[in-house]
């Protein structure tokens, strides 16, 4: 005699609540963040970037270290050419950093020179969005702003 299986369950296809307009998916936009410049604003900026300036310098000063221990034991060892090499990458290392201390000492300035009151762009952050049927793709993902003063958010702007 055949085994009887259980009944099967009848399936009901579920549909969301409301119409089949209410499909949503959730991206990933850009927000920009931007400071309202205070005094406190500039000087942390300025500490900000006279410690990225010390932390250059110091690395330098520890390659310079480095490189001359290493440079003298490849000359024990006569390879020249290959310290002559090594030599260049350094000069062409060095010249890149005192470029990028150049770049901070840049900021620095522009830092001490930004008006107060006025916006200072931070940069970007990433947030989700939800978009839906019907929504206009580039006023949900575009132009959002957040407004900061001294790290409390003043404003957004820009949000659908």
């Amino acid at each position: 005699m055949a085994e009887q299986q259980p009944p099967r369950p009848k399936i009901h296809s579920v549909k969301p609540k409301g119409s089949s307009d209410n499909k949503k998916v959730e991206l990933k936009r850009v927000v920009m963040v931007k400071a309202i410049v205070t005094q406190a604003f500039k000087d942390n900026l300025v500490r900000e970037l006279d410690r990225a300036i010390k932390n250059m310098d110091d690395q330098v000063a520890r390659m310079e270290s480095q490189s001359k221990v290493f440079l003298e034991d490849l000359k024990s060892k006569g390879l020249m050419q290959k310290a002559a090499g090594i030599r260049s990458q350094l000069e062409n290392e060095r010249a890149r950093q005192g470029q990028a201390k150049s770049d901070l000492t840049m900021k620095i300035q522009e830092a001490n020179n930004l008006t107060i009151g006025s916006e200072f762009v931070q940069g970007p952050l990433e947030g989700p969005v939800n978009v839906a049927i019907g929504d206009n793709l580039y006023k949900k993902v575009g132009g959002a702003e957040i407004i900061v003063k001294d790290g409390i958010i003043q404003d957004i702007r820009g949000v659908a």
